[in-house]
C-alpha cells in the first residue's frame, strides 16, 4: 500500500509507526523498564493475550533462593505455559560475555524460562555470539518498537480491518488510502452504514458503483469501538441494512436507523465502559445536533 501525507487515519498511523526510540543518554532507568514492560503488554495485548506484566518480579530458583527479575510475563496458549524474563541493562558500555554469563545462570535457576536481555548501549559480538549458543535473546534499544511505534500498531490492530478479519457481526467499508470508515452525508452529519454480511455489501458496492479505494472489511468487536468512536467524532449516527430475513433484504439501498446505545449493548458489550461518554470534536458539532442515544 503507497504511503499517504494526507491528513487522515493511515496518515496518523504512519507517523507514528515511524518514530524511533530516544538515544540511551536521555533514558533513566525507571524509564528505561517502565518502556520495556509497556513494549512487551502491549505487544502481548496486540496478539490477544490478556495478562499482566510484571516490573520488578520476585521469582524463586531451584534451591528456594529469590532472584530479582526486571519484566517478567507468563501466559498459557493451547496448553503450554510461557514463561519470559526480560533484564533490562541501561549501561553507557556495550555489554560484554561476562554480563551474558550471569544473566543465563540467573535464567538457568528457573524451568522453562526464556531469557531476553535488552541494552540501551548495545552488546559486544562476543556478547550476542554467546547469546544465541545459549538460546538468549539479545536486543538493543533501537531494536524494540517506540512508544510512537506501539500507539501506530495498536491504532493499525484495532481500527482498520484487514481482508481476513470477520464481521462480528458487521461489514463495512473502507479507504485503503486514508482508512477511513465509509458514510453517507446528510443535513445534520453523516450516517455510517453497516451491512449484515459480506455478500450483502458487495450488492451496494456494485449497485452504487464504489470507487476501487473503497474495500468490503468485516468488523470485530475491537474494530466496531473504534469504528464507534470515529463516527462519534464526526458527529454521525448509524445505519443498517435490512437483515437476512427482512422483506426488503435484496434492496441493498434500503437502511434503518441503529441507536448508538443498542449497538453497544448489542454488540458491543466489552468496551461498554469506554463508550459511557460520545465525544464530539467541536467542528462537527456546527455540522448538526449530536445524536440522541
Amino acid at each position: 500500500m503507497p504511503k499517504t501525507t494526507q491528513p487522515s487515519i493511515l496518515g496518523l498511523i504512519e507517523t507514528l509507526e515511524q518514530q524511533r526510540n530516544e538515544p540511551p543518554n536521555k533514558l533513566n532507568w525507571k524509564d528505561f523498564e517502565d518502556h520495556v514492560q509497556y513494549v512487551y503488554q502491549t505487544l502481548l495485548n496486540l496478539g490477544g493475550h490478556n495478562i499482566v506484566v510484571a516490573k520488578d518480579a520476585c521469582l524463586m530458583g531451584r534451591e528456594g533462593a529469590e532472584y530479582q527479575i526486571d519484566v517478567y510475563y507468563e501466559f498459557e496458549v493451547a496448553g503450554i505455559r510461557h514463561r519470559v524474563a526480560i533484564e533490562c541493562k541501561n549501561k553507557k558500555r556495550r555489554l560484554e560475555r561476562n554480563d551474558m554469563l550471569a544473566f543465563k545462570a540467573k535464567v538457568g535457576e528457573f524451568s522453562d524460562v526464556i531469557g531476553v536481555i535488552v541494552s540501551a548501549s548495545g552488546f559486544q559480538s562476543g556478547a550476542k555470539d554467546f547469546a544465541e549458543r545459549n538460546r538468549i535473546t539479545a536486543l538493543s534499544i533501537e531494536e524494540i518498537p517506540s512508544i510512537g511505534q506501539l500507539l501506530g500498531m495498536r491504532l493499525r490492530h484495532n481500527t482498520i480491518p484487514t481482508e481476513l478479519n470477520v464481521g462480528m457481526p458487521f461489514w463495512t467499508f473502507f479507504d485503503l488510502v486514508t482508512g477511513a470508515p465509509f458514510g453517507l452525508g446528510h443535513q445534520e452529519g453523516v450516517h455510517a452504514i453497516l451491512f449484515w454480511s459480506k455478500n450483502q455489501a458487495a450488492k451496494y458496492q456494485a449497485r452504487n458503483e464504489l470507487t476501487a479505494n473503497w474495500q468490503i472489511r468485516g468488523l470485530e468487536a475491537r474494530h466496531l469501538f473504534s469504528y464507534i468512536l470515529v463516527v462519534d467524532a464526526m458527529n454521525g449516527s448509524f445505519v443498517t441494512a435490512p437483515p437476512p430475513n427482512h422483506e426488503l433484504a435484496d434492496d441493498s439501498n434500503m437502511f434503518s436507523v441503529m441507536p448508538r446505545q443498542i449497538l453497544i449493548d448489542e454488540y458491543c458489550e466489552l468496551y461498554k465502559e469506554q463508550l459511557q461518554v460520545r465525544r464530539v470534536m467541536p467542528g462537527a458539532m456546527k455540522r448538526g445536533k449530536p445524536v440522541t442515544q
